[in-house]
C-alpha cells in the first residue's frame, strides 16, 4: 500500500485527502464567483413587489448555504496550511494520527475520532460555562 508517514497515513492516501480539499476549495470559489454574478444580474431587472420578496427569500436563503461554505472554505485552507507544516492528519488534542476513514469523509477533521467523541461528551453534559468547539466562544447558561 506504500510507505507510512508519521501520521500513519501512506503517501497515496495523502495524496487523496489533499486532492479533495483542492478540488472542494475550488468549487467553492467557483461557486462564489458565480453567486456574486447572480447576484448582480438580478439586480437590474425591474420586478414587482411579489417578485422582490420571491428573491429577498431566496437570497436569504441562499446567504446561509454561501455562509455554510465560506466557514468550510476556511478550515480547507486551514487544512491544506497543516499540509505545508507536516502537521495533517495529527489530533490536536492527543497528537495522535488521525485515521484515513475519518478523515476521508471528513478531511478538514482536527481530532481523531476518540478525542471528538469525549469533547462532544463534555460539550454535551456541561451546562455551565459550555464552550463551543464550533464558535470558539464560551456559552454561559448561569441564570441571574
Amino acid at each position: 500500500m506504500g510507505s507510512k508517514t508519521t501520521t500513519g497515513l501512506t503517501k497515496s492516501q495523502i495524496s487523496i485527502l489533499k486532492d479533495k480539499l483542492l478540488t472542494d476549495s475550488e468549487r467553492i470559489k467557483e461557486n462564489f464567483k458565480e453567486k456574486k454574478r447572480e447576484y448582480l444580474e438580478s439586480r437590474v431587472e425591474i420586478k414587482d413587489d411579489v417578485d422582490a420578496a420571491n428573491d429577498a427569500i431566496l437570497i436569504t436563503t441562499d446567504m446561509r448555504f454561501t455562509n455554510r461554505e465560506a466557514i468550510y472554505l476556511k478550515k480547507i485552507i486551514k487544512a491544506l496550511t497543516k499540509f505545508e507544516n507536516d502537521e495533517y492528519g495529527i489530533c490536536e488534542e492527543c497528537g495522535c494520527g488521525i485515521s484515513f476513514e475519518r478523515l476521508r469523509a471528513r478531511p478538514t477533521s482536527e481530532m481523531c475520532i476518540g478525542c471528538k467523541e469525549e469533547s462532544e461528551k463534555e460539550e454535551l453534559h456541561s451546562i455551565h460555562h459550555k464552550k463551543s468547539k464550533s464558535l470558539g466562544k464560551t456559552l454561559n447558561f448561569a441564570r441571574s
